[in-house]
């Protein structure tokens, strides 16, 4: 018998199995808890640096009303009521970027408000524990007042929450850490 020779061509290889869609995977959420060497700020360190934050804007608005008052005063004994009622609209508006820049500004820059740094903590975003934006800072003010709607229980929260966060932190995607 004879041998007949190989053919001018190698059959084609098997075709590979149809496209097949992986398996769909349980949803992680992105960040299990702070890196290495990080952990979140304690609800107690949160509440004192809270009241010395709000002592300070106190003391602000106190030396802006004294300032300003001092000025409608003036303006009020030269009879002339356009110096009084200009001191009074400065005076209001003072106030107004008092209370409502405090907290936005410093998170934004640098991601502590004094009384934060005093007690060597910061707010990051929750995400990838960068500087939090001007958007999330005042999503987190906002989240104060919603925080503090039902008899505090936002704030409260930290104290329950898993990553220590209170609903305004939830609001923004933030958390506060330690900075030490």
């Amino acid at each position: 018998m004879s041998q007949q020779p190989p053919p001018p061509y190698s059959p084609p290889p098997s075709s590979p199995a149809p496209y097949a869609a992986p398996a769909p995977q349980a949803w992680v959420p992105p960040v299990a808890g702070p890196a290495a060497g990080v952990s979140y700020a304690s609800g107690g360190s949160r509440l004192v640096a809270y009241i010395v934050d709000w002592v300070i804007a106190w003391i602000l608005i106190v030396v802006v009303s004294i300032v300003l008052g001092s000025v409608m005063a003036a303006g009020a004994s030269s009879n002339s009521g356009a110096v009084a009622g200009t001191g009074f609209l400065v005076w209001f508006i003072a106030l107004f970027v008092i209370t409502l820049g405090y907290f936005p500004w410093f998170w934004s820059h640098g991601g502590a408000t004094p009384g934060m740094k005093m007690l060597h903590i910061r707010v990051v975003r929750e995400v990838d524990g960068g500087r939090v934006t001007g958007g999330q800072a005042i999503m987190r003010l906002i989240g104060y007042w919603v925080s503090s709607f039902v008899f505090y229980l936002g704030f409260i929260w930290i104290l329950i929450d898993a990553h220590k966060q209170g609903w305004h932190d939830k609001i923004a995607n933030t958390v506060v850490i330690e900075s030490r």
